[in-house]
């Protein structure tokens, strides 16, 4: 074992005894919406905005310091097993490896490719770990770039490991669909609603926005960062997140991101919000979606 990896077991080590401590009391710290104001929709969305922004910290995303690897594998621990992560497509259960390995990627549930490619040091979404999640490498490359959408002929279904469900790809074109099995699509929904509020085209920022658009979205896909980019497909994850509500998984994710990242998800602790936020998201035509803030 050579030096950085001596490092790196060491952080890990640290990463998930942190963890462990604080996971028996694990809740929202006091006061962390308290400038949240909900008398309208739009109050509502600039405030919390201003919440998720403020304190955010950039993960790096591969480093011999903590890394999104140590958070990742630190908020996807299999809850059966600290010592194993629990990748989200497949729902399989790997050994923590604490770096790059041939089982298990970081995947982007809002495509990199979609708005942010390059990992700019002031552009914080590439490492967004609220975004991120660990999966099967077969499954994230089947996902691809795909959009999240409910698909009524798939042309091949993934297994997902001790739930007798399945995940779904539609392949098409200008754009496939990847349809999330049951128990985790509200957690990939709650974590895109997050992104498009919590990215709003400040500095270096991209302005991320959930759309039903589907050329908006393959127009994203230009191999370069843009001010303006577009993921979706919004209508299937605004379903998805009534249908899979959070749950103690989800939060102790979220409690954990929060930890190292210093913000949170505000759908996961407050998932009431989102009928609030994107009330009116439904009713607009395609291309009035850019003109939402």
């Amino acid at each position: 074992m050579d030096v950085r990896q001596r490092l790196r077991s060491t952080i890990t080590l640290a990463c998930l005894l942190l963890v462990l401590a604080c996971a028996a009391g694990a809740e929202i710290p006091d006061g962390y919406y308290a400038h949240v104001d909900t008398s309208s929709a739009d109050r509502l969305r600039a405030t919390v905005h201003a919440v998720i922004r403020s304190g955010h910290v950039k993960i790096p995303y591969t480093a011999a310091s903590i890394d999104t690897w140590n958070v990742l594998e630190a908020a996807d621990q299999d809850p059966a097993d600290s010592t194993r992560v629990l990748d989200l497509y497949r729902n399989a259960s790997f050994p923590k490896f604490g770096a790059g390995n041939n089982y298990y990627q970081r995947e982007h549930t809002w495509p990199k490719s979609f708005g942010f490619p390059k990992n700019e040091a002031a552009n914080f979404c590439y490492t967004d770990c609220h975004m991120l999640f660990l999966a099967d490498g077969g499954y994230n490359a089947a996902r691809s770039n795909n959009v999240y959408d409910d698909i009524a002929t798939p042309h091949e279904t993934y297994p997902v490991e001790g739930t007798g469900c399945v995940d779904e790809r539609e392949a098409g074109f200008p754009e496939g669909r990847w349809e999330v099995w049951e128990g985790r699509r509200g957690d990939v929904a709650r974590a895109l609603l997050y992104m498009d509020v919590r990215y709003e085209g400040e500095g270096a920022e991209p302005d991320l926005i959930l759309t039903d658009d589907i050329d908006r979205i393959v127009a994203s896909n230009v191999g370069r960062n843009l001010d303006v980019a577009y993921m979706g497909l919004r209508k299937a994850l605004l379903q998805w997140h009534q249908q899979d509500p959070v749950d103690d998984g989800e939060r102790r994710r979220n409690d954990v991101v929060y930890r190292y990242q210093g913000n949170r998800n505000p759908f996961v602790d407050h998932p009431e919000w989102v009928g609030t936020i994107f009330s009116g998201a439904a009713a607009l035509a395609p291309a009035q979606v850019h003109d939402r803030h």
